[in-house]
């Protein structure tokens, strides 16, 4: 029986895979000897949804996580922040693999703080974990283990969180570094010495790097910095990946399998659109008091009794006010299509900054999204320029002032695209190649499938390599519906 690596490159970029492929050399390998294309994401892309679509094989509407902070019910705020605690909504691999035999361990997934008790198997929580102070493996023995292998653990590089302007580059670059040699070399250890059949590393440097340091790559971003000895950053690490993707690849026992994967890819930002300034504009919202500096959402006052629509977070995000369903609603349940109607249809009309037309796309809530939660989602998603134009929640940046670049919560100059992506190569992987129409979806029952385990019927999509062999697989009827609608909506 095989067992598994997979690899998660946060934000890892298709786009700069081709660019430098040439001198990408272990990857070029695995995509000659296996499956390899572009991976496509979930709506909205944000890094828990993301993971935890990866790991599940379902959409967001069986778990309700759509950001880092989700919604109470039916509040007006998302103001509960994300944990693993929420995520056993929905059973992920590293709660389905134990029960079948197998052995799990997990390294810097997102959303896995306070660290899961996997059975017989083993966690080291990533992003979002507070502090080394806190349980951040189980079993809690396994942090000596941790500290003997590589010392201090970085949890994540934090600098992410600053003014970018003000960044000691050679710092961030040498804690990116650190961080990710980390993350290789506690994954050859778990599979190598702690006999997993399936291990999970999440490594953040991917995303991290340009996180913060974008700006020294893009020559024309608005926040350009022209210090020659950082033009080279973002090939560079590329490149530092790819060779360490060859040495843990020459480390694996030979039944193993390499999946590598990203959830969405890392793009240049083009700045913001202020979507409840825009509704507000539009008179969907009305505010009690206009705030005098830049606020988020759930410390505005808001008049709920004259407002049909607003915005949460930097997803893009819509949700509206209906009556017997808010706690304060207004729309009539029966005008609930045609309001969605009326809001695309403007919202698509909205131009850049200079009157140019935007490539928005729009998608209902209902024509992508079903299961248990899907109902406390958000009614209507907008992903402006195909994610290259952000969203943002905040009001103060002055009356109807639609667009902005900066904002209190990503000072960055990222974007996150659709489309992230992936490679698969091992024993018993045809050499098939490049394979388009592959979605975040897909990943956890490939896993499952090359394991030779069975895969639960609530997964939305099949095996990779399923499709691969042009096998026949079999959905519920409400899941057939859902997964067709939802290819439709992203234009398939």
């Amino acid at each position: 029986m095989a067992k598994i690596v997979v690899l998660g490159l946060d934000g890892f970029n298709p786009e700069f895979v081709r660019q430098w492929s040439n001198e990408l050399p272990n990857l070029m390998k695995m995509q000659k000897e296996g499956i390899w294309g572009s991976l496509e994401s979930t709506v909205p892309v944000t890094i828990p949804q993301v993971w935890i679509c990866a790991q599940c094989g379902r959409g967001p509407g069986s778990h309700g996580i759509w950001d880092f902070t989700y919604r109470d019910g039916f509040s007006y705020s998302e103001t509960k922040v994300v944990d693993s605690n929420i995520t056993r909504r929905v059973d992920l691999l590293q709660a389905i693999l134990p029960k079948m035999g197998q052995r799990v361990g997990i390294i810097g997934v997102p959303v896995t703080w306070p660290s899961p008790k996997i059975p017989a198997g083993y966690a080291i929580s990533g992003l979002m974990t507070p502090s080394l102070d806190r349980d951040f493996t189980y079993p809690d023995s396994l942090k000596d283990e941790v500290y003997k292998l590589v010392g201090d653990y970085i949890i994540d590089v934090t600098e992410a969180d600053i003014d970018c302007s003000k960044v000691d580059k050679s710092h961030v670059l040498k804690n990116v570094y650190d961080m990710d040699s980390q993350r290789f070399i506690l994954t050859k250890y778990f599979i190598n010495e702690k006999n997993c059949d399936y291990v999970m590393t999440v490594v953040m440097g991917s995303n991290r790097i340009l996180n913060i340091l974008y700006r020294c790559f893009d020559s024309k971003g608005k926040y350009y910095d022209s210090d020659p000895c950082y033009k080279d950053i973002l090939h560079d690490y590329y490149v530092w990946i790819d060779k360490n993707v060859g040495e843990l690849g020459k480390s694996l026992p030979r039944d193993v399998v390499l999946f590598i994967h990203s959830g969405y890819s890392i793009q240049k930002l083009d700045g913001r659109i202020n979507l409840n300034e825009w509704l507000i504009k539009e008179g969907y919202m009305t505010l009690l008091e206009y705030p005098m500096k830049l606020t988020s959402l759930k410390d505005v006052k808001v008049d709920w009794s004259k407002t049909k629509c607003w915005s949460t977070g930097y997803g893009g995000k819509l949700y509206l006010n209906i009556k017997g369903r808010e706690p304060k609603g207004i729309v009539d349940p029966k005008s609930y299509d045609e309001l969605l109607d009326e809001l695309a249809a403007k919202l698509k009309d909205i131009p850049d900054k200079l009157g140019n037309h935007l490539n928005t796309q729009i998608w209902k809530r209902d024509d992508i999204y079903f299961d248990s939660y899907a109902k406390y989602g958000p009614d209507l998603f907008v992903n402006f320029s195909e994610g290259k134009l952000g969203a943002s929640e905040l009001l103060g940046h002055g009356r109807e002032k639609i667009y902005s670049f900066d904002t209190a919560k990503d000072f960055d100059d990222l974007a996150r695209g659709l489309s992230g992506y992936f490679v698969i190569s091992g024993p018993d992987i045809p050499a098939e190649g490049e394979l388009k129409e592959v979605s975040l979806l897909n990943v956890a029952p490939t896993v499952l499938d090359i394991l030779d385990l069975p895969i639960p019927k609530n997964m939305e999509k099949p095996s990779i390599l399923s499709v691969v062999k042009k096998e026949e697989v079999t959905y519920s009827k409400e899941s057939e519906r859902a997964v067709r609608s939802r290819l439709e909506s992203l234009g398939y």
